[in-house]
């Protein structure tokens, strides 16, 4: 396995690790042969409904590795494209309004919560 293909595949094991951990899907795994498989395209296998490329690259090729994300997509989830580099903070890059429909969501979820006492010190200080 060459450098390159190991920090990808560190990367991509971080995040399906990351992703169990947050409780969103305890099956969430790294996908072997990324896209080598036909119905299961992209480098994360969750049943989260989106679709993750992950690169691990000091060199962002933005628009080369969003167009790989879109492609590798299934119908249905939106493309995640996951970003990192030696170093470097790991991020993530969606549509915006894949971003606007998620921050409706959390919006919506929020008005829904009862008041934590928590908070109303926090906002008081």
């Amino acid at each position: 396995m060459s450098a390159s293909s190991a920090k990808g595949r560190t990367l991509e094991l971080r995040i399906a690790a990351e992703i169990r951990r947050k409780g969103l899907d305890r099956g969430a795994k790294r996908m072997h042969r990324s896209g080598g498989i036909d119905h299961r395209k992209g480098d994360v296998f969750t049943s989260l409904p989106y679709s993750f490329e992950v690169k691990n690259q000091e060199r962002v090729q933005l628009w080369d590795f969003w167009t790989q994300a879109s492609n590798q997509a299934r119908l249905g989830r939106p493309p995640v494209l996951v970003v990192s580099g030696e170093h470097r903070p790991i991020l993530a890059v969606v549509e915006l309004n894949t971003l606007l429909d998620l921050l409706a969501i959390e919006l919506d979820y929020l008005a829904d919560v009862p008041e934590r006492p928590a908070l109303k010190q926090k906002e008081a200080k």
